[in-house]
């Protein structure tokens, strides 16, 4: 064994570390024996040995590969967060547990989730510190959400890995009565207008695709999203999916298009922001079969989240929550809210007086 890689490893270490860090950014995709032969060229060493080198390898598959991630994800989980490399959390379907990333100290670990950023064609810094992505880890589909150490209060970046089964859910895995289940086919076949809404984790994609295989195959079917989790599970589903750093290529200016487009429902993965404007005023037009996720923490909030987030971003500035709401209960015909992966509650939207939506409670869970 060349005792140089024994007495000089940690410096050895350094160059290679310092190369990469160039490297990646020409090349996100670098390879080990490249990253490999550079340093070795500048520290004027040779070698053979596989074991001289295996630190080495051994960074950079944790690095470059998300190697520290990979006994972790072995087993089913619905999400893992990482809080910093001395703490993170394994959420399955029924337990939580506590996790330690072993052999990464912090600096390493910003680097590793810098790369994956990276390799995923995503800007993430200072500027963007806040990023979600659609990933294939392993082989496997995840959701990607990365927040950047400059607005945390440790100033530890986070990591959370969302799973997104490829499989397409199965509207009988929320156990429904036949009563309720017939009540939501019916709300596909004639076309309703209708929100689906809850907290974070709460299921709402999940139910959402759950639905699309009810839809007629011969309709047209738009799906908007800034990141791809509706997968194309419909024969005549279109998909887009919007860019944050292109301002033609938003979801706002997206269902402006897809107005065009002759869709037969138009679906929006989820309304946050200025698109809930021509969403729902394509309600208002006529347009039918509408669907959206949203945040809230009732069937009712999600009206008045959506009056309020239509507030905020209409151009219209003068315009009265009261009219908005008033604008909103003409257009949505259903609220279904859920909690926990569950159907907490449908409602029928009839209209609303003032500041109060007046609904009819057709499902509750007891």
């Amino acid at each position: 064994m060349n005792n140089l890689f024994t007495i000089y490893k940690k410096d050895i270490l350094e160059a290679f570390k310092k190369n990469y860090k160039k490297m990646v950014l020409k090349n996100p995709n670098l390879e080990f024996n490249e990253l490999l032969n550079q340093t070795l060229d500048e520290c004027n060493l040779k070698t053979t040995n596989e074991s001289e080198i295996s630190f080495l390898r051994q960074w950079f598959l944790l690095i470059h590969h998300l190697h520290f991630l990979h006994s972790h994800m072995n087993n089913p989980f619905q999400e893992i967060i990482i809080h910093s490399p001395n703490h993170g959390l394994v959420i399955g379907v029924h337990e939580r547990n506590e996790i330690t990333v072993q052999d990464l100290d912090f600096e390493d670990y910003q680097l590793a989730l810098e790369t994956l950023a990276l390799k995923q064609n995503q800007k993430w810094n200072y500027q963007s510190p806040f990023v979600s992505f659609a990933a294939t880890l392993l082989g496997i589909d995840y959701r990607v959400t990365l927040v950047h150490f400059s607005c945390t209060s440790n100033e530890i970046s986070k990591l959370f890995i969302r799973s997104q089964p490829n499989q397409s859910p199965d509207l009988g895995m929320f156990n429904l009565a036949p009563s309720e289940s017939s009540t939501i086919e019916r709300m596909i076949q004639d076309q309703k207008n209708f929100l689906i809404s809850g907290g974070t984790g709460s299921g709402k994609t999940t139910f959402l695709r759950s639905l699309l295989p009810l839809v007629d195959s011969k309709e047209h079917l738009i799906v908007l999203e800034d990141t791809y989790e509706i997968k194309n599970q419909h024969p005549g589903q279109t998909s887009m999916l919007a860019q944050k750093d292109n301002s033609l290529k938003t979801l706002k200016e997206y269902c402006a298009y897809a107005l065009r487009m002759s869709p037969d429902r138009l679906i929006i993965g989820e309304m946050r922001s200025s698109e809930v404007v021509p969403f729902i005023l394509a309600m208002n037009t006529g347009h039918k079969g509408l669907m959206s996720t949203i945040h809230a923490n009732s069937a009712i909030d999600a009206i008045h989240r959506a009056a309020l987030l239509f507030t905020l971003y209409s151009e219209t500035k003068d315009i009265s929550y009261s009219l908005v709401l008033k604008l909103l209960s003409k257009s949505i015909d259903y609220v279904i809210h859920l909690e926990d992966k569950k159907i907490k509650e449908i409602v029928r939207i009839i209209g609303s007086d003032g500041d109060t939506p007046y609904f009819e409670e057709i499902y509750s869970e007891s």
